[in-house]
């Protein structure tokens, strides 16, 4: 299972268009998970929820985990619901042991060693996929383009990965 957060996928379907990433992960039998959360924040933008509509492949979990939302949430301040949900199911799935990756960016990422469960951004999963020979290296090179004409904020230090 792969739980995405908002802004993963707001990067592959709208900013850079690359839904080719999350065929790569169904491929290789994760099963594409959102929660309902983020699905509510995805709603509030009609050509972003336009585009997940036509992609079709998620599926969306309710998180109602009321202790694991306010331990985030006061520990936390600055994450939004979305992230709060996705890292509260990762939690979820960790406890179960469970086959999991929670896709989330920006600062949530660097939660993963106090949580204990297993995070990677959005070019991380890219680059797992390039190390596993399911990205060419022109399509690396395209992404890196699209990742510098986008609005997506990624620092260059990660994304040159994409090109070496």
């Amino acid at each position: 299972m792969k739980i995405f957060d908002t802004s993963s996928i707001v990067c592959l379907l709208r900013e850079i268009r690359f839904s080719k990433a999350l065929d790569t992960c169904t491929g290789r039998g994760y099963q594409l998970t959102t929660t309902q959360q983020v699905y509510d924040e995805i709603q509030e933008n009609p050509e972003t929820f336009q585009e997940f509509i036509r992609y079709g492949k998620f599926s969306v979990i309710p998180v109602n985990d009321e202790p694991c939302f306010e331990k985030l949430s006061k520990r936390c301040p600055w994450l939004h619901n979305g992230e709060i949900s996705v890292l509260c199911l990762g939690i979820q799935k960790e406890r179960q042991h469970a086959r999991y990756i929670c896709i989330i960016d920006e600062r949530a990422r660097t939660l993963k060693d106090k949580l204990h469960i297993r995070i990677h951004g959005t070019v991380g999963m890219l680059l797992w996929q390039k190390d596993h020979k399911e990205l060419s290296p022109g399509e690396c090179h395209d992404l890196y383009k699209r990742f510098r004409e986008s609005s997506f904020r990624i620092t260059e230090d990660i994304l040159v990965g994409l090109i070496r």
